[in-house]
């Protein structure tokens, strides 16, 4: 992530969601965070009181689930999606 800052990132990650026809919402609670429909909403939840380290992993990991294959994503961005995606895997 050292081509991108963290604030920059988040907001790519924000567009990639957008682009999926996904809203982030940050909340407040005892949760990870994840991705829903809510009232035929398509929504991506993030606990608002992690870091924003953790955000950007949240809201990765969610689009690793979604599958970003037939949408522009810019590498850097494809890259640490791809990582949250292996992780998940191995855990």
């Amino acid at each position: 992530m050292a081509a991108m800052d963290k604030e920059a990132m988040l907001e790519e990650l924000r567009e990639t969601c957008a682009q999926l026809g996904y809203q982030i919402r940050y909340e407040k609670g005892d949760f990870s965070g994840g991705h829903c429909i809510l009232k035929e909403q398509r929504l991506l939840v993030v606990n608002r009181r992690f870091t924003i380290e953790r955000k950007i992993a949240t809201i990765a990991r969610a689009l690793s689930e979604l599958g970003v294959d037939a949408i522009f994503v810019r590498p850097a961005v494809r890259e640490l999606i791809d990582n949250e995606r292996e992780k998940s895997e191995r855990s």
